[in-house]
């Protein structure tokens, strides 16, 4: 049986696990957590085939790591990474089978970044999967609770999502927003809290932290608000869609490409509009989760697909 490692920094392994137990039963799968760079080194020693979670600080020692030789590697990029100089950096031509890409946004930005990407490693694109089973159809309607999910940070604009805050509240007090994520940026605690004063919005916040349990987080919720400037997909978006909630989604940068465009805005009113309107269909938006493909059986799926050519 083909021994396979997944390589990623600690912390940022929560899309892996669901992956790793669909291959389970075909390979034999370990997961490396990455704290030091003789972790990376040992990962690869003991495996057949390495998948790099994140095309990160991780995956630049990996390829540039002379036990590579020999060994079938794939590498993950989901978003942030093309913000920054490692993916240049990466030994992609010689040390890489496959690079996996989980939006055409993305693919975009590289192919500037990086000329010729295309021609130095085979890519493929692989959007998010959800585990639909996990998260239970609640039917809904219009009501007061937004939920609004993520990392607090300038690619999440919470300073739109205020805004909006703000207008809906004049329209009817009972709105609130509902925030589950912490802040990586200290200046956004200071401004959000001192704005929220400001528009006498503290009664209309409320911050949860890191939240573990999403499914029953977003129980009450009615809508799902999704402000950022750009996004790899939008986990906490299907994870919505799948429950029944429906999504209200900021115009990112080829947003279209993903959602229809009746989930999208391009303004602070458009946004209003669309969580005043009475138009609401929980089945519809569960629907489109599954009908396109955005399942876990199907990304487990495609991820064999890919596993067995590289191994051909």
């Amino acid at each position: 049986m083909k021994k396979i490692s997944f390589v990623c920094l600690a912390g940022l392994d929560n899309f892996i696990d669901p992956i790793i137990e669909g291959l389970s039963d075909n390979y034999s799968v370990r997961k490396f957590i990455i704290r030091a760079q003789q972790d990376v080194y040992n990962a690869i020693d003991w495996s057949d085939i390495i998948w790099f979670e994140w095309a990160n600080e991780s995956t630049l020692i990996g390829t540039n790591y002379k036990g590579i030789k020999g060994k079938k590697v794939i590498v993950r990029l989901h978003g942030y990474e093309v913000f920054s100089e490692i993916p240049k950096k990466i030994n992609w031509a010689i040390n890489v089978d496959r690079l996996i890409l989980v939006a055409t946004n993305v693919l975009n930005i590289l192919k500037t970044d990086i000329p010729g990407i295309g021609r130095k490693v085979k890519i493929e694109m692989l959007y998010n999967g959800m585990d639909v089973d996990k998260f239970q159809l609640k039917i809904r309607e219009p009501g007061y609770n937004l939920a609004w999910v993520g990392f607090i940070n300038c690619k999440k604009n919470p300073v739109m999502m205020l805004q909006i805050l703000q207008k809906l509240v004049k329209i009817d007090p009972h709105y609130k927003i509902h925030i589950a994520g912490i802040f990586q940026v200290r200046q956004y605690d200071l401004y959000l809290k001192y704005m929220m004063k400001e528009l006498n919005l503290e009664n209309n916040v409320i911050f949860y932290g890191q939240v573990d349990d999403m499914n029953s987080w977003l129980q009450d919720k009615n809508y799902l608000l999704s402000t950022s400037i750009l996004e790899g997909y939008g986990y906490a978006i299907m994870e919505a869609m799948s429950q029944g909630v429906k999504p209200v989604i900021h115009n990112f940068y080829e947003a279209k490409d993903f959602y229809p465009e009746k989930y999208l805005f391009n303004t602070v009113d458009g946004a209003v509009e669309k969580i005043i309107s009475k138009d609401y269909d929980s089945k519809e938006y569960r629907d489109w989760i599954i009908n396109n493909g955005y399942t876990l059986e199907n990304q487990v799926k495609q991820i064999k697909d890919i596993i067995e050519g590289i191994l051909k």
